[in-house]
């Protein structure tokens, strides 16, 4: 003779519709994380390729010389002339390796009066995005994220690639800022 019991009917059909409830609710399929690039992004012009995690300060040092000490501790900043007007290449080096390149148009009031130079046109690569361009031209594996309300730039665009991620920021449907920065897991400060 089994020492089992028979089963309480009552338990099973309320497991049954527990387990259907949970079915409905459950979504379809997986959310799908955002396109990505699958190579890494570089700030790059023929002469200079910035490449987080790859490109080291005395190779940027020997193309672009000793730089400016701003916007604040760590940072490096170059004074580009880019279609006529000044834009700033700001570095961030982690034990002498590209941790974070920004191009912008500087737009404080506090932003030093440096000397722009003639080093040839940066852009993000792959994409050929560049300052200035329009947002719509962006490829598709950018994907808008949420600006932040009273932040500098009303649209930003973000990707992830092996390494790191890059974003493209901008105001009135053009580019002002480009940005890439090594994957936060492997940085470290100078």
């Amino acid at each position: 003779m089994s020492e089992r019991e028979p089963p309480d009917f009552a338990m099973q059909r309320a497991v049954e519709v527990l387990a259907s409830i949970y079915e409905r609710k459950r979504p379809a399929r997986a959310p799908t994380l955002p396109p990505r690039a699958h190579a890494p992004i570089a700030l790059f012009n023929e002469r200079l390729s910035l490449v987080v995690g790859n490109s080291t300060r005395r190779e940027v040092e020997r193309e672009l010389g000793i730089a400016y000490r701003y916007p604040s501790a760590g940072w490096y900043t170059y004074c580009l002339r880019i279609t006529g007007e000044r834009a700033f290449l700001s570095l961030f080096f982690s034990d002498a390796i590209l941790s974070a390149a920004e191009l912008y148009r500087p737009r404080a009031a506090q932003a030093p009066p440096l000397e722009a130079r003639d080093c040839g046109s940066y852009r993000l690569v792959p994409g050929e995005i560049e300052l200035g361009m329009q947002i719509l031209a962006l490829p598709e594996y950018y994907t808008s994220i949420p600006a932040p309300s009273g932040g500098s730039y009303e649209q930003i665009f973000a990707t992830g690639f092996p390494g790191g991620s890059a974003l493209v920021m901008g105001s009135d449907g053009t580019i002002e800022r480009l940005a890439v920065y090594v994957d936060s897991s492997t940085a470290q400060s100078e």
